[in-house]
Parts: structure tokens; sequence; C-alpha cells
């Protein structure tokens, strides 16, 4: 350890005292030298008559190591704190949560339910639908996998109906309805005429 004179602003000084002073170690690494306290002259400041004293005891607890150095750092990403703005569903089926510093966050995930028959489902609401003895009992598994479908966020799924048909059916159905409203129409008037000769 070694020690030199300094001089601060104010145009104070610091003693040297006992420096330069050697620490010596025996080959367990236990201080054997200096033994007893050190006194080093303190600092002195400007207009000041005594200086203060420090004494610097190292004791029995100062040891020496040979042990490799290290350094536990820790690292940081540098992301700001960030507002949550959504979820998103991804093909894979998970769901994440976005926020405004762009980091996503891994929510849960969707699963699919497959059956063997699913037509033997029973129909609880417009969208939900429960398993019977005829369906058969659930098989889950993910998106994409073999007997699953694919999973599209913020789609609709299209309707198996043909349009083309369908409208000339409705059409058709129109025609109908309008050849019986005339027919019901036209069954009055000869009723009302009969009743018009009658009288």
């Amino acid at each position: 350890i070694e020690g030199q004179r300094h001089r601060n602003r104010a145009g104070g000084t610091t003693g040297a005292g006992a420096f330069p002073m050697t620490l010596t170690f025996d080959s367990t690494g236990k201080l054997t030298s200096p033994s007893a306290p050190t006194e080093f002259s303190g600092f002195l400041s400007p207009g000041a008559t005594a200086e203060q004293i420090i004494t610097l005891d190292l004791g029995n607890a100062t040891t020496q190591v040979g042990s490799p150095f290290s350094v536990n750092a820790r690292s940081q990403d540098g992301a700001a704190v960030g507002q949550f703005e959504g979820v998103t569903v991804g093909d894979d089926g998970i769901v994440r949560a976005a926020f405004s510093n762009g980091d996503t966050q891994p929510l849960g995930k969707v699963v699919l339910a497959n059956f063997a028959n699913p037509s033997g489902l029973r129909q609880l609401g417009n969208s939900t639908w429960a398993s019977t003895g005829l369906s058969g009992e659930a098989r889950l598994g993910e998106p994409g996998a073999n007997g699953f479908g694919s999973l599209m966020a913020g789609a609709v799924e299209r309707s198996n109906v043909d349009i083309t048909e369908e409208l000339v059916g409705l059409i058709a159905a129109q025609r109908n309805f309008q050849a019986n409203a005339k027919a019901l129409d036209t069954a009055s008037q000869i009723s009302q005429t009969i009743f018009n000769i009658r009288s």
C-alpha cells in the first residue's frame, strides 16, 4: 500500500504518516505484519492548530485469497415501461399480450377439440355444442396438428351453403307466396260476387 501527500483547494494538507506500508501474508493468506495498529497523520485544515490522527487497525480479519477474480454482472434489455394495448392470437394458437413498447408476453394457448362424429354433437346455443354418446369424447390438440383444423385470428368462417342455390329457392318461394296470395284474393272476389248475387 502506497500513500502520498495531497493538497486540497482550500490549502489544507493530509500527512503521509506511515506511508508507504507493506503488508505481509503467510502461505495460508493470513496477515502477519503489521500486527499492531498503525497511526497516520490526519488532515490539517487551513488555520487549524491540530490535525486529526487516523489509526488503521487491520486486525485478524484481513486475509489474502488466491481465487480467480469474477464479476457478477446484470444484464438489462433496455425496454421502457409499456402500457397494455391488446391481445393477438397467432396461427399456432398462442394468445399474446401486446404492449406500447413493442414487447409481447404469452398469456395462454387455444386448444382445439375434435370428435369422431361431429354431427352427433348436441347444440346448446348459436355457437355452443356439447358432446354426446353419438359424437364420442372430445380429443384435444393444437392448431395445425393431425386431424385438427387451422386457426386464423380475426376471421369469420365462410358459410358452407351455396348462395346461388339458396337465392333461386328464395325467389321460387316468393313466387309461390305471390301465387297463393293471388289465389286467395281471387277466391275472396268470387265469394264476394256470389254474396252480392244472392243479396
